[in-house]
């Protein structure tokens, strides 16, 4: 008999970002916000979703420019440090947590769902990009070009503030293009400069292409075997280019996707720990339970109701 499995939500949705008089929202597809001419960060309440204890799923892409101060933070199981000067492309599907905020951390942050701002055109250039973007999350700009993109920003927040009109969402839709096509060659040219640390070995490669199918596939498959056979491998050399490449074994990447995504279906309050382990795929409870204390050193329950 099939499971009655439901449906895995958005845990981060566009609209359920923080909102303050320096946020701007076009319909439910654009969203613009800034802390620029706000009081310091330690004198404003931090969203929950942006406490180092409490890790997200982001479902929308969020374009983060950085002009002062840093934010530490861990991106897809990586950390990276957001500076003045860097920008960060958070994509979708993507797990995020906040480690550390400065007090003096000021930023611009553009949200957007793909589907309404990315031509059919750009689809391959995208795609590029998003495989560039799995190692190296953070771009440093020039400070002209920051300028430049700083001054886009502004526009498209004058626009949405400016009467409707039928050329609104195109104009808008052409800003965007902008910010991304300078952005992606912001990023072409990092590497190119970079060369030496950039090239990719064979390792590096293969560890890229294991993480994107590993966030393809960690709901339903755990097996190393499974990814070593989709990617035409052996097991054992698959083990051996991740932990040449990452400094950890194959298994522990699946397995620490697995238990964050556990952890953010948990803690949502919306499922059982039944509903989370069929959501994951595993057979059963009692097995979902033995795999979940097995990397974390207490049960689902125990998590979920936030005992030690």
């Amino acid at each position: 008999m099939k499971k009655n499995i439901p449906q895995q939500t958005n845990e981060l949705e566009m609209m359920m970002l923080p909102i303050s008089e320096r946020t701007l929202t076009f319909g439910n597809e654009l969203m613009l916000a800034d802390n620029f001419n706000l009081p310091p960060i330690e004198e404003r309440e931090i969203e929950v979703h942006l406490t180092p204890a409490c890790p997200f799923k982001v479902m929308f892409t969020m374009i983060m420019i950085c002009t002062r101060g840093y934010m530490r933070f861990r991106y897809n199981l990586q950390e990276y440090t957001l500076k003045a000067g860097t920008i960060l492309i958070i994509q979708p599907n993507s797990f995020g947590e906040c480690l550390e905020i400065s007090k003096d951390f000021q930023v611009a942050y553009i949200s957007y769902k793909d589907e309404s701002y990315i031509e059919e055109n750009s689809a391959s250039i995208l795609s590029q990009f998003r495989n560039k973007m799995t190692q190296q999350a953070v771009i440093n700009v020039s400070e002209e070009k920051m300028n430049e993109l700083l001054t886009i920003y502004r526009t498209i927040r004058k626009r949405i503030q400016e009467p409707y009109t039928e050329f609104t969402r195109e104009a808008l839709k052409g800003y965007m293009r902008v910010i991304l096509a300078d952005t992606y060659q912001e990023l072409a040219k990092m590497m190119e400069t970079n060369g030496t640390d950039y090239k990719k070995s064979r390792s590096k490669y293969l560890f890229e292409k294991f993480l994107n199918l590993v966030q393809q596939c960690y709901t339903k498959e755990r097996s190393v075997t499974f990814y070593a056979e989709t990617m035409y491998l052996t097991p054992k050399y698959l083990s051996q280019v991740i932990y040449q490449a990452s400094g950890r074994h194959a298994g522990e990447w699946i397995k620490d996707y697995v238990i964050l995504e556990a952890k953010i279906l948990l803690k949502s309050g919306k499922y059982t720990v039944q509903q989370v382990g069929d959501m994951l795929n595993f057979a059963n409870a009692s097995f979902f339970g033995k795999y979940f204390k097995a990397a974390t050193g207490c049960s689902p329950k125990q998590f979920q109701k936030g005992l030690p």
